[in-house]
C-alpha cells in the first residue's frame, strides 16, 4: 500500500469526520469504513457490537468524593468507615487499571470493535494487532506530554486516600489519647478535603473539553494497521493465525480492548498482542514497560524481537508513563504484549488547543515506517527467531 493510501485512510479518518468520540455516530461511521477497508483483504471483518460507559472521568471523581463520606462515617464509626474506605481505596486501584467495578452500573452506550481474521494452514501462535480508532478530548486533560503531570497526580490522589483509610485505622484502635485524636482528625480532613477539591477539578475539567479529530490519536495507527492487512493478504503467515482489530471506546477508559479480550478465544501461552498507537508524528519507539502508577513489564521475547529489527527502521526502547493504552489490558491480564508509537521530542505541541491533533501534523512516511516495522516484528514473533 503506497502512501497515498494511507493519506486517502486519514483523510476520511481525521479529515472529513470531525471527530471520532467514544459512543458517537461519528464513531459508528469510522468503524463502518474500517470494516469495509479490511474486507478487501479479509472477506470476514465484522463489526462486534458492545456496550460501553460514558466519560470515566465523571467516575473517578466520585472515587475521589467518596472518600468524604468516609470521613462523616468515621466521626461516628472509625471501624465501619476503616473497612468502607478500603473497599473503595481497592476498586478505584482496580477500575484504574482496566477492570470494571462501578463502572459496570453507570448508563451504557451501544460502541463497536471492528475484528478481521487471518487464518493459517498451521496455526501456532496468535498475532494480534490492536489500534483504537475513537478519537479523544483537547482540554484541561492533558494527553501523553503532560503524562509525567497525570502520575504525580495520581499518586497524590492515592497519598491522599491511604492517608484517609489510616487515620481510620488508628482510630478504631481506640488507643489514641485526646490531642493524637484531634491531629488525626485534622489529617485525615485535610486528605479528604484535598480528594473532594481533585474531584471537583476532575468533572470540570471533563466538562470543558473539546472533540479533537484524533489524526495521531489514533487514525494513524488504524492506517498502520490497514496497511498491515494488505501486507499479510498478499503474504500470509502461515503458522499463525492474526486477528487485527481496531478497537473502540478507548476513550472511555480502554473499553474496546477490554471486550476483545473477554470474548475471544485466546490461547494465552501462544498469543502476543502488539498495540500500535500515535504512529503519526516523530520517531519511532517499541515499549518496554508500560503504565501509570506500575510499571507493567512487556513481554521480553517480544522486546527482543523489535530490538532485533529496530535497527532498519531507527526505532529506540521506551518506558511509555500512560493510563490509557489499549497495550494495558492484555498486560494487565498477563498476556504477551508491546506497543510501537512515536514520540516527537524537538516540537512538543499544545495540549489545550481543539486543532492539536489534526492531520497537518502528521507524517504519512511515519505511519508507514511503523507499520513495516510491526510486520517485522510480527512475523519474527511467528517464526520463533
Amino acid at each position: 500500500m503506497p502512501e497515498s493510501q494511507i493519506q486517502e485512510d486519514m483523510q476520511l479518518l481525521a479529515g472529513r469526520l470531525a471527530h471520532r468520540a467514544a459512543n458517537t455516530d461519528n464513531e459508528r461511521v469510522a468503524a463502518e469504513y474500517i470494516r469495509d477497508r479490511l474486507r478487501e483483504y479479509a472477506p470476514d471483518a465484522a463489526l462486534d457490537d458492545f456496550y460501553s460507559p460514558d466519560n470515566p472521568w465523571y467516575l473517578f471523581a466520585s472515587y475521589y468524593a467518596e472518600f468524604t463520606v468516609v470521613a462523616v462515617i468515621a466521626v461516628w464509626w472509625p471501624r465501619v468507615a476503616l473497612c468502607y474506605g478500603a473497599v473503595v481505596f481497592l476498586a478505584y486501584l482496580a477500575e484504574f487499571m482496566g477492570y470494571r467495578v462501578m463502572g459496570r452500573f453507570v448508563p451504557q452506550f451501544e460502541t463497536q470493535n471492528v475484528v478481521a481474521r487471518f487464518l493459517a494452514p498451521r496455526p501456532e501462535r496468535q498475532l494480534v494487532v490492536m489500534a483504537h480508532y475513537d478519537s479523544g478530548t483537547v482540554g484541561p486533560l492533558a494527553h501523553r506530554p503532560e503524562a509525567h503531570r497525570l502520575r504525580t497526580t495520581q499518586l497524590a490522589v492515592v497519598a491522599c486516600m491511604m492517608i484517609v483509610i489510616f487515620t481510620c485505622a488508628l482510630e478504631s484502635v481506640g488507643a489514641l489519647n485526646e490531642d493524637v485524636l484531634l491531629y488525626n482528625t485534622a489529617v485525615r480532613w485535610t486528605a479528604a478535603v484535598g480528594l473532594l477539591g481533585a474531584a471537583a477539578m476532575l468533572a470540570y475539567a471533563a466538562g470543558r473539553s473539546e472533540y479533537s479529530r484524533g489524526a495521531n490519536d489514533n487514525a494513524s495507527g488504524v492506517a498502520a494497521l490497514l496497511r498491515l492487512a494488505q501486507r499479510f493478504a498478499e503474504r500470509p503467515i502461515e503458522n499463525a493465525e492474526v486477528y487485527l482489530v481496531a478497537t473502540g471506546s478507548n476513550q472511555t477508559w480502554m473499553n474496546g480492548a477490554r471486550h476483545f479480550v473477554k470474548v475471544q478465544p485466546l490461547d494465552r501461552d501462544a498469543v502476543y498482542f502488539l498495540n500500535l498507537d500515535g504512529v503519526g508524528v516523530g520517531d519511532l519507539r517499541y515499549t518496554t514497560a508500560e503504565g501509570m502508577l506500575h510499571m507493567a513489564p512487556c513481554d521480553e521475547e517480544m522486546i527482543r524481537a523489535a530490538r532485533e529489527e529496530a535497527s532498519g527502521f531507527q526505532a529506540e526502547p521506551m518506558r511509555l508513563r500512560t493510563a490509557c493504552s489499549d497495550a494495558l489490558i492484555p498486560l494487565a491480564r498477563g498476556y504477551k504484549t508491546l506497543e510501537i508509537t512515536a514520540v516527537d521530542e524537538s516540537t512538543p505541541a499544545p495540549t489545550d488547543h481543539p486543532h492539536r491533533d489534526a492531520l497537518a501534523h502528521v507524517d504519512f512516511g511515519v505511519i508507514a515506517r511503523a507499520a513495516d516495522f510491526a510486520e517485522a516484528v510480527l512475523r519474527r514473533l511467528a517464526e520463533g527467531e
